[in-house]
């Protein structure tokens, strides 16, 4: 039954991120006109709530592994499935320019980090967090002195405001209450079924990528169709979903989820 729970719990938050929360982005997107790169981040970080709820609610939950694991799996299956977006789509070309350096050296680096501090047994250290905040923090300004212009829309969208915003905060509220029923059930399950933390936490990587994958293949089939795919903009965007999502997991979540599980452990103690 926690399983089940689990997995149940686990596609809601799928498709809440897929038909709520992304949805009411691009019309916020489209009402607002958005710019390439920052439409690609905002999606970035609105595609990372999952791995947000899951984490603290395995912390809660007495299973922190699983759900460090979860935010390590992801970032790493984020980069492979953005790798086979680029292959399938024959825009490997895109990568030879210096354009898309930084985006491509924080998503390799977020990737890195967690699975460095597990390694050495630092990964629920207090310092972990203002580090990882200055990572991202790094991250924000390198990427505002490389881009200092914001890349106009390629085509010109309309979107709906305030359906945007019910859409964005509704499904907001909705992944948060499916993640602490997330988090609880992996609690269980490892406990009960004797899964290994680790185990549990990329059966979570795998799910909560679903819709970093389905962004990325988006990306690249809309701008195959309008015949805009020479111009790189594409690639721009789902590199920039790419380095927000990754960075975010690690430079926001990761401390953000660490804070929590330490002081309730404190609380606890």
């Amino acid at each position: 039954m926690s399983l089940l729970v689990m997995l149940v719990s686990a596609v809601a938050i799928i498709g809440l991120v897929r038909f709520g929360l992304i949805e009411g982005l691009g019309h916020l997107a489209g009402a607002l006109q958005w710019g390439t790169k920052l439409r690609g981040q905002a999606t970035g970080y609105a595609t990372s709530a999952p791995e947000l709820v899951t984490l603290v609610a395995a912390g809660l939950a007495g299973v922190w592994e699983a759900g460090l694991w979860n935010i390590a799996a992801s970032n790493l299956i984020n980069t492979v499935l953005m790798g086979a977006a680029v292959l399938f789509y024959g825009q490997w070309r895109d990568f030879a320019t210096r354009r898309f350096l930084d985006e491509i050296g924080f998503a390799a680096l977020a990737v890195a980090a967690p699975l460095v501090l597990m390694r050495f047994e630092l990964d629920t250290s207090w310092l972990v967090v203002p580090i990882l905040l200055g990572l991202f923090a790094v991250y924000r300004g390198v990427d505002r002195r490389m881009n200092p212009k914001a890349i106009a829309p390629a085509t010109e969208t309309v979107g709906n405001l305030p359906l945007g915003v019910i859409l964005v905060v509704t499904a907001l509220v909705s992944i948060a209450v499916a993640g602490f029923f997330l988090g609880g059930a992996t609690g269980e399950v490892v406990n009960q079924l004797g899964i290994h933390p680790a185990v549990a936490g990329w059966i979570l990587g795998v799910v909560t990528s679903l819709p970093e994958m389905v962004t990325f293949f988006a990306i690249y089939s809309l701008a195959k169709r309008q015949g805009t795919s020479h111009l790189g903009e594409d690639t721009q965007e789902a590199l920039d979903n790419l380095a927000a999502s990754n960075m975010a997991n690690t430079g926001l979540i990761y401390p953000l989820g660490l804070s929590i599980y330490l002081l309730s452990r404190g609380f606890a103690g």
